[in-house]
Order: structure tokens, then C-alpha cells, then sequence
């Protein structure tokens, strides 16, 4: 069977495309031949599979870029420029993560299995947009980032813009290898047409209506940074899309929707307002700037570090032999230390994407709807709060990795390894899943007692390494009943002001909220009820007996509002209304305290210590523009 749409040329063929196809950047028409014959569900099933590998990969690579990005500058306006860079590049990571985790929803819509996995080797990249690599923020990897993003037509774009794309795409192609960049949009444009032809592409059969309570929804993982009602606003939002109804005409119609507003948000050919596109574009103009005034903003981190040794190549070989091993020497962290962080980040994955899988796998509420454990996270909810505890985790390593020599004084840091496991593959049975996390997590704590913080070492009174650990100590025994089919402990559950300081730093994932702070952390009962927010008091009394009361809390109106600028969390969903329920009667109960009274309610996760720069760096600082 031969299908016939546009795709890359350098997807379909081993010579690379001609100079004029180069030059203008063109897709060509080619026939696409299957060794053998696929219907259309099974063509759909393949073509999401390497759409969610394309954007895992780019969100990994794009979260490289943002972690390289240093955080070191004391002159305050160069500060905010750079800490923009930051921002940016870490908003688009977030994105691909609604992409991903939309992807996966069209994958359970269809009946076909999930799929985490990316490419991990810069060598093996055929049907990704470029070849697979970790690298800092530089001219090339954005020139790479714009062109792999950018309409396929020049449409509405000016000459001289257009001309200038065309000059990037050639910086472009040499930062991958002498290889043209591909546009992903092309996989997403073939996916529409299956998912919207019923003639020709998907069936109604094809679809399965049962799969509501499998798939995550932006409840759970979204993100909205909360720009207003202007055009841009929804271009930002980090969007995740669930397919729910009975009938296949309305799944077709909405799978449809979302894989167009996937392209046109970010890979598409569609030229979108503050598309993904325009904002690395923004990005490398922003940073030309940034260098021209001989600021430095990016560490010196290696390009695919790893924590695996290079291969050991004896006796005669191949050519591609030596270079692979030159390649995985240059990228091997050797230094000790930073190898251990390396070690404990890649852990840290593991945990993250098995979360992620694992609440895909599952069904059922988040939370407790009634009784006396109303709010309280059930097993899947779990999953979702510990996915986001990694996300954390792992942006604290990563920034910690960025200032720690790669090798002994060889001038580069290392960079978070990013390595997939041996296996992302989760156990059939439920309770055996639970173990697969024990597992890792007991790892992990060892990794920390054994290596890290062992007698001398300089992060043996680490904050954050310390909060790690209680943290992790805490889901053992949750890990160890549930690998053994039972509940989660009633010992693991919070009550009275302790749940409702947590319920507050968990609508904001446990991340650092920089415009306020997360106030209602590390305080007690006491001094949170006299808290006040903008001259209001957070908790409202009744002015007859001075009792309080959830009507009118200020409270208790942010957290149930819809408003953009007046809701809390402000850029993320609303607490479930479960949540919201309990806090109301906490409050209405006279907000009683724990016992014993008096306890911190919640302590919010703390930074590695400050890591001192390698004394390269310290001479290379003393020489610099713009600090």
C-alpha cells in the first residue's frame, strides 16, 4: 500500500536533498511505501509513536538549553534579560509536555499503548526534526530550535525576515551535522487527515469511547501563564486535551481539533501569533544581543554528558567505532562527585516517567470526595503530585550538575544526564507497579547515605539532599502497603491545619512562587490566621462574635475563583473541589490546630547548598562585561 503526502525528504531517503530543495528549505511530495500493508489505525497508532518520541525529545532538549542558562549575574537589568532566557525556554519545554501527555490520550483513544520513549544517542536520529543532542544555549542550537519550528510557506513573513530564516537555516544544518532540519509538522499533518477522514483514514470502530478515565486532562498537568484576554494568551497555555463522548463523530471532531492546535502552537505549517516559532526566533535575536555586549549567560556545560563510561574499543574496529567512542569520552562525567549527581538525577527520571506512565494506567478520582478524608490524594493522585515533586527534583540537580566540573579542570561543568532506563515498561499486575517505584526510590536513598553524603563529603549537610530524604522516606511505607495490596497508611495522611498548609503547596506543585513566596509555608497555625493579603485579612471573622468564617474569606474566594488575575494558584488549575470543601470547613470549624499545637504546617522543599565556582571560572569571571 502506498500513502502519498508531504514528509521530509531526509526522512524517507538515505541521500540527502538537493541544494535548491537546501536553499529554500522545501518539503517534498514523495510516495511513502510500507514494507508492508497498514490500515489506518495501525498507521495512526505508528505515527503518534514517533510524535510522542519527537516531543519528549524536544522537551528534553529544550529543558538542556534552559538549565545552561547561568543564574550568577549582578548587574540587575542583565539579570532580568537573562533570567527571561531562562523563562522562555522553560515555558516551551512545558508546552511539549502538553503535547506529550495529549499524545498519549490519542494513543489511549485509538486503543494503542503508550510510548515515553526518545531517541538517546545523537547517531540514530532519522525521524526526528534533528539529530538528538544536549547541548547549551547557543546561536546554533537555536538557529536549529527556529528552523525545525518555522512555517514551511513564507505567508505573511517580510523578505528580509524570510531571507534571514534562510541564512539560520544554514547555521542550522551545519550545527546538525550537514544535515537539513525536518519539520514535525508533517507527521502531524498526515495524523489529521487519518483522524479526519472517515472514508479513508480512521473508522468509527477505530475509537473507543470508555477511555475518559485513563487519560490525563489538563486539570492535571496544566498551565497557564495567565497573559489576559489578549491573542497570545492561549499560544502560552500549556495545553493538554481529553477526548470524552459517546459517539465516534464527536472524538473524530475533537482529536482533530487537537492535533491542529499541537501543529499550529508549535511544529506546524501554520503561522500562529506567538507560536512556538516566533518565540525562538525572539530568543535568538535576544541572545545575539546578550553576546554582542560580551555578556556571559551560558555555563560551559558538556553536550551529552553521561555517567556510562566510553566504550573500550579493542583490536581493529570501524571508523564509526572510534568516533562513537570519542564522542561518549568527551561527554563521560568523570569527576566523582558530579557523577553521583548524575547518577542521583537519572534516578530521578526513572521516577518521573514512571509516574507518569503509572497514572495513565490506572483509573479512578484523584482525590477523596467524602467523608473523613475528604481531599486526601487517593493512589492515582499520588501518582500525580509525586510526577510533579520530580519535576522539581530534577530542576534542582540540573542546576546544581551546571556548576560542578565535568572532568578535573578541563573548563567544562557538567549538565544533567538525562538517560533512559534500561526499561520504562511497568508490570501488568497493580501491586508489582508499586514495587518497580520502591525499588527506586530505596536506590536512590542509598545513592544519597552512601555516596553523597558520605563522612567528608561537601554534601553531607545538603538542604536539599536532607529534605530529599525525609521526603523520600515518607513514600516508603505509602510504596511499601500498596506493593503489598493494601491502603494507603492512615499514618500517611494529614489532618486539620497541617492538610490545609499542604493542600496550598500542592496547587502550586511544590514550586517556589517568586512575585509572593509561598507564605503559608513554615509557619504555624498561629501566624497563619492573622496572615493578610493585600491589607485583607486571609481568614475573615464574623464582626458580631469574631468567629471565623469561610463566607468571604479572601481564601477561600481565591481559591474557588476562575478569574486569571484574581484566582490562586493564579497560573495553574483550581484546587479540586474536594479540597476546596475541606478548607471551608476548616474554617467554619475555627481552623483547629494539630496535636500538638503549634507545628510548622508544611516546610516548602529547599535549594542544594550554594555550589562555589571551579576556579577556571573564577578567573574567567574576574575578565567580564556586564556584572
Amino acid at each position: 500500500m502506498t500513502k502519498t503526502y508531504e514528509i521530509p525528504l531526509e526522512v524517507l531517503v538515505c541521500q540527502p536533498p538537493s541544494e535548491a530543495a537546501i536553499a529554500t528549505l522545501e518539503l517534498a511530495k514523495l510516495p511513502l511505501s510500507f514494507e508492508i500493508e497498514r490500515n489506518p489505525r495501525d498507521e495512526a497508532a505508528l505515527l503518534l509513536t514517533v510524535a510522542a518520541e519527537v516531543e519528549h525529545a524536544l522537551m528534553v532538549q529544550y529543558l538542556y538549553a534552559a538549565y545552561s542558562v547561568r543564574d550568577d549575574q549582578t548587574n540587575h537589568e542583565t539579570r532580568g534579560r537573562v533570567r527571561s532566557l531562562y523563562q522562555r525556554l522553560a515555558q516551551l519545554a512545558r508546552e511539549e509536555m502538553g503535547h506529550l501527555m495529549t499524545v498519549q490520550n490519542l494513543l489511549h483513544l485509538i486503543g494503542a499503548p503508550l510510548n515515553f520513549e526518545r531517541e538517546d544517542s545523537p547517531f540514530e536520529s532519522k525521524l526526528y526534526p534533528f539529530r538528538f543532542k544536549l547541548e547549551p544555549l547557543s546561536k546554533q542550537s537555536l538557529a536549529k530550535y527556529i528552523t525545525a519550528e518555522r512555517p514551511a510557506e513564507q505567508g505573511d513573513i517580510d523578505d528580509k525576515t524570510w531571507q534571514r530564516l534562510l541564512y539560520i537555516a544554514k547555521i542550522a544544518r551545519r550545527a546538525n551535522d550537514g544535515r537539513p532540519i525536518q519539520h514535525v509538522g508533517a507527521i502531524y499533518e498526515r495524523l489529521i487527515e487519518l483522524f479526519g477522514n472517515a472514508e479513508e483514514g480512521l473508522k468509527d470502530q477505530d475509537f473507543h469511547t470508555d477511555r475518559i478515565d485513563l487519560q490525563g486532562t489538563w486539570d492535571d498537568w496544566g498551565y497557564d501563564e495567565g497573559l489576559g484576554s489578549n491573542d497570545k494568551s492561549e499560544s502560552r497555555r500549556v495545553y493538554v486535551d481529553t477526548f470524552e463522548g459517546s459517539h465516534p463523530t464527536t472524538l473524530r471532531k475533537e482529536a482533530v481539533k487537537a492535533l491542529e492546535i499541537i501543529a499550529e502552537q508549535g511544529e506546524g505549517y501554520g503561522s500562529t501569533v506567538d507560536s512556538h516559532f516566533e518565540r525562538f526566533f525572539q530568543l535568538y535575536k535576544d541572545f545575539e544581543k546578550l553576546k554582542n555586549e560580551r555578556v556571559e549567560f551560558v555555563w560551559p556545560v558538556a553536550t551529552n554528558p553521561s555517567t556510562k563510561p566510553p566504550r573500550t574499543i579493542l583490536g581493529k574496529s570501524k571508523l564509526e567505532e572510534y568516533i562513537r567512542a570519542a564522542f561518549e569520552e568527551r561527554g563521560y562525567i568523570a569527576n566523582p562527585r558530579a557523577r553521583n549527581w548524575g547518577h542521583l538525577f537519572n534516578l530521578r527520571y526513572r521516577l518521573l516517567l514512571a509516574f507518569l506512565i503509572h497514572f495513565l494506567r490506572i483509573t479512578g478520582r484523584r482525590y477523596v470526595s467524602s467523608g473523613p478524608d475528604k481531599g486526601d490524594r487517593t493512589p492515582r493522585g499520588l501518582l500525580l503530585l509525586w510526577a510533579f515533586d520530580e519535576m522539581r527534583h530534577l530542576k534542582k540537580i540540573a542546576q546544581k550538575m551546571v556548576r560542578l566540573p565535568l572532568k578535573l579542570y578541563n573548563g567544562v561543568t557538567a549538565g544533567p544526564p538525562f538517560q533512559l532506563p534500561y526499561t520504562l515498561d511497568l508490570p501488568d499486575l497493580e501491586r508489582d507497579r508499586w514495587r518497580v517505584h520502591l525499588d527506586v526510590v530505596k536506590a536512590s536513598l542509598t545513592l544519597v547515605e552512601k555516596a553523597l553524603q558520605d563522612d567528608g563529603s561537601p554534601d553531607q549537610k545538603d538542604p536539599f539532599l536532607e529534605d530529599l530524604q525525609r521526603s523520600d522516606r515518607g513514600r516508603l511505607s505509602i510504596l511499601e502497603a500498596l506493593a503489598a495490596g493494601q491502603s494507603i497508611p492512615t499514618h500517611a495522611r494529614t489532618e486539620s491545619f497541617q492538610k490545609v498548609a499542604r493542600i496550598l503547596e500542592e496547587a502550586v506543585r511544590g514550586f517556589s512562587i517568586d512575585a509572593h513566596s509561598n507564605f503559608w509555608a513554615g509557619i504555624n497555625r498561629e501566624q497563619f490566621v492573622q496572615l493578610h493579603m493585600f491589607n485583607r485579612p486571609f481568614l475573615r471573622r464574623n464582626e458580631d462574635d469574631c468567629n471565623l468564617t469561610a463566607e468571604g474569606s479572601e481564601l477561600v474566594s481565591r481559591l474557588e475563583s476562575s478569574s486569571k488575575t484574581g484566582k490562586m494558584p493564579r497560573y495553574r488549575p483550581l484546587v479540586d473541589s474536594s479540597r476546596q470543601e475541606f478548607v471551608r470547613e476548616w474554617i467554619d470549624a475555627q481552623a483547629p490546630d494539630n496535636e500538638p499545637p503549634g507545628q510548622i504546617g508544611v516546610h516548602h522543599g529547599r535549594e542544594p547548598n550554594f555550589e562555589p565556582l571551579p576556579s577556571w571560572e573564577q578567573f574567567r569571571k574576574s575578565e567580564r562585561v556586564g556584572y
